[in-house]
């Protein structure tokens, strides 16, 4: 059983691109850290997996209450893993699997991509629009305009 596992995962790692996917069964690979994150069509959990000695789970990382898993998006630096949800983004400590931030669509927003911004932060795209996430704010808010926390 494990070697089928092992073969699997094996040949996505060659057949996946690293970056920001869409989740319709999300397989990202980091070269460099010799990781893949690997999750079902549909689901809500991405598996963090260490291929540098064999294969070793990290974290098991869940979308909980947030309905299904729509993009990923591993930040390098910090070991961040970034999750799109229906109903909103969190970002994960990929070693520990903890919860480090959640926030929540702003009303009628329908995401639809996750791509990397300055800094390896994430982007969220709905249809023309942008939005991102910043520290301090419970909700996306749309990308490149002012606003004030106060």
């Amino acid at each position: 059983m494990f070697r089928s596992v092992f073969m699997c995962v094996f040949a996505l790692v060659l057949a996946g691109p690293a970056g920001a996917l869409a989740a319709g069964g999300v397989l990202l690979e980091a070269p460099d850290l010799k990781w893949v994150l690997v999750s079902q069509a549909g689901g809500s959990a991405v598996q963090v997996l260490d291929l540098s000695r064999g294969v070793t789970p990290l974290a098991t990382l869940r979308t909980d209450g947030r309905g299904r898993l729509l993009a990923v998006h591993l930040q390098r630096e910090g070991r961040r893993v970034w999750m799109l949800g229906e109903r909103g983004l969190d970002v994960h400590d990929a070693y520990s699997g903890r919860l480090l931030e959640h926030w929540a669509l702003p009303e009628g927003l329908r995401p639809e991509w996750l791509e990397a911004g300055l800094g390896g932060r994430p982007l969220v795209t709905s249809g023309e629009r942008r939005y991102e996430a910043l520290l301090g704010a419970a909700f996306l808010v749309p990308a490149g305009g002012r606003l004030s926390l106060r």
